[in-house]
């Protein structure tokens, strides 16, 4: 009986079995497969479905700890963001209230005097710009015989009136305990004299009933000085010149407007 003829080696001379791949060299072909192009890369086949399964849940884990590690990343940057926009909040807060009136809910004193001193610095050179003060006759007499309730309400009421009757571009501010502020940054002395005046008559011309205590009637007016702004003299030099007119206005009987020197020269 004639012996079998020695079956041929299933690898080619040209390939090379890696780790259960068949590796195809560049240019060369094997039975019952494609002809490769020269120019086109390695090939790797599995050969074994075990192996491509394994691979593919190698990847499948990886992709899932890469997903969930951006997770954890977002979830850190929402932290980050909510914390700094409450920093934010609070610095907006902090600041707000370093520069505002906690009774009126006007600027104070402080930020007047910014306001002031820039003011002095650029638009008054540029443009005229005055200053206003106001002050509540015989505050003390009110606040003493109603009470710090009655008397809060009264500065409440008095703010709201400046503020309603001046220019947007306007600043007023509760400068003392029942002194306000007006900087007028763009007005001429005859636009800042009639305002002065129309604030006098508007709370001499009719009683002021407290809000929430209609048995409580009083009889508010202001003393106010007014100064406009000179060249050359620094926001403190203009501060006091129209603080000396104001309590020149007192002097000379209250509920009246007085105007600093300068301005009547203008006038």
């Amino acid at each position: 009986m004639p012996r079998p003829l020695p079956q041929p080696h299933l690898d080619p001379p040209s390939g090379e079995r890696l780790g259960g791949f068949l590796a195809l060299r560049n240019g060369e072909t094997l039975a019952g497969t494609p002809e490769v192009s020269p120019h086109q890369p390695s090939i790797a086949i599995p050969a074994w479905p075990e192996e491509l399964q394994r691979l593919l849940g190698a990847s499948t884990g990886e992709n899932g700890h890469l997903t969930a590690h951006v997770r954890r990343l977002e979830a850190e940057l929402r932290r980050s963001s909510a914390e700094l926009a409450k920093l934010r909040a609070k610095l907006r807060g902090a600041v707000h209230d370093a520069l505002t009136d906690p009774i009126t809910g006007l600027a104070n004193r402080r930020s007047f005097d910014l306001e002031l001193a820039a003011v002095a610095a650029c638009d008054g050179r540029s443009s005229p710009a005055h200053l206003v003060m106001a002050d509540i006759d015989h505050f003390k007499r009110l606040n003493d015989g109603q009470g710090h309730g009655i008397g809060d309400e009264v500065l409440r009421v008095v703010g709201e009136v400046l503020l309603a009757n001046v220019r947007r571009d306007s600043l007023v501010a509760r400068v003392g305990g029942d002194e306000f502020g007006v900087l007028l940054p763009r007005a001429s002395p005859h636009y800042t004299a009639a305002i002065a005046t129309r604030l006098c008559e508007l709370l001499a011309s009719r009683p002021l009933v407290v809000r929430g205590c209609p048995q409580v009637v009083e009889q508010i007016t202001l003393s106010i000085g007014v100064a406009g702004w000179h060249a050359g003299e620094s926001s403190a030099e203009w501060y006091a010149r129209a603080d000396a007119a104001l309590y020149e206005a007192k002097r000379r009987g209250r509920n009246r407007v007085s105007i600093a020197r300068m301005l009547e020269l203008e006038l």
